[in-house]
């Protein structure tokens, strides 16, 4: 497989710069001109489906891509250096034995000085192939050095945070089958302590109940629009207080589970359930500046926030289906702070229901003024 092609550069000339303006002309927009989100990087194939993002002390940017519109190009993990801003292939995902494909998404830095990331197989094989996976990071050359698993048996892994020397992360999907076809998703801890020399496997889910990692389970029910898609559990973070938030990306329910002492949460809890305002969540993210999380609604190409203390849903930006080469959000998945600014991924991957209606040859990082 591939990972080694020529990354277009994403300058563009002044030619087609006029042109991509008058495109965004007819394109439907919403939000305050200050937050209209500009290009931050243009890939290549080599990064056909980019997702996750993480970065480490210094400000090096990593970025998860699982590559499953154009497989003739390997999962990867990608670097943005922060002091020369040049992107290069940190490692390919680890090969699946049960798929034969690594599929990097949801990614973070974990405390200990290494990469962690969600193996997302589960558009590959339902069966219990996913993981979680660790990137051993040497300490001096911060090359990686070797891929191990520490989380096995999950279905869809998907977003991945640490708190309080612990790995959180969500399953998306129990595939149950429930009255209405109303889909479940988890919300996971894993101490670190339980995989420091060794990987844990999760339970089945017709054993989610006893399951000593499950901290909390999601509800999703299908919007008609959408083809019946009850995808549960998909973005997740802790806000100051510990408490996290968590929302499903199959309509958009918004729950928080409060903290209520050392590694201990409330089962999860209602914030927001209006799908004909916000009917999709994808990567969420915490701004501590201002004690609200930011939210990539996928269904709708728009960023929203969620103000803790006054529990309100607002909105930053969105626009209508585009192909993103001049920035505007094209399926944003992941939102995550930098440097005072937000960094947004557009995963432009068609699904049932969508604005975005192509997955087009153009793959972006958008940027956006907060």
């Amino acid at each position: 497989m591939k990972y080694s092609k020529l990354f277009t550069t994403g300058i563009l000339s002044a030619a087609a710069a006029v042109a991509m303006m008058a495109c965004d002309a007819k394109v439907e927009t919403k939000g305050d001109t200050k937050y209209r989100p500009t290009l931050f990087k243009q890939f290549g194939d080599v990064v056909n489906l980019p997702d996750g993002l993480t970065q480490d002390a210094e400000g090096n940017i990593f970025m998860a891509a699982p590559n499953l519109i154009d497989k003739n190009y390997a999962g990867v993990v990608m670097k943005r250096c922060v002091k020369t801003g040049k992107w290069s292939v940190f490692c390919a995902g680890a090969i699946s034995p049960k798929t034969g494909r690594g599929c990097p998404m949801g990614i973070e830095m974990g405390p200990d000085g290494n990469l962690y990331y969600c193996d997302n197989q589960y558009f590959l094989s339902k069966d219990y192939a996913s993981r979680v996976m660790r990137v051993v990071i040497d300490p001096k050359t911060k090359e990686a050095l070797r891929i191990e698993t520490v989380v096995e048996n999950i279905k869809l892994a998907n977003a991945i945070r640490f708190y309080d020397d612990a790995l959180l992360f969500t399953d998306t999907y129990f595939d149950m089958t429930l009255p209405n076809n109303v889909g479940l998703g988890g919300i996971y801890r894993v101490p670190l302590a339980d995989i420091k020399d060794k990987s844990v496997s999760l339970l089945k889910k017709e054993d989610y109940k006893k399951d000593p990692y499950l901290l909390g389970v999601t509800e999703t029910i299908p919007l008609p629009h959408r083809g019946g898609d009850n995808s549960g559990a998909d973005g997740l973070c802790a806000d100051k207080d510990g408490n996290l938030a968590v929302g499903t990306f199959g309509s958009g329910r918004f729950y928080t589970l409060k903290r209520t002492g050392k590694a201990t949460w409330s089962k999860p809890e209602l914030l927001f359930d209006d799908p004909a305002k916000f009917p999709c969540c994808d990567g969420i993210t915490y701004d501590a500046k201002n004690n609200r999380v930011i939210i990539a609604d996928s269904e709708q190409n728009a960023i929203r926030t969620w103000d803790i203390e006054k529990k309100e849903l607002g909105l930053l930006w969105s626009n209508g289906d585009t192909d993103g080469a001049d920035g505007l959000l094209d399926q944003p998945c992941e939102p995550m702070i930098w440097q005072g600014k937000l960094v947004i991924v557009n995963f432009d991957m068609s699904f049932p229901g969508l604005i975005n209606k192509e997955n087009d040859k153009i793959h972006t990082l958008s940027i956006m003024d907060l």
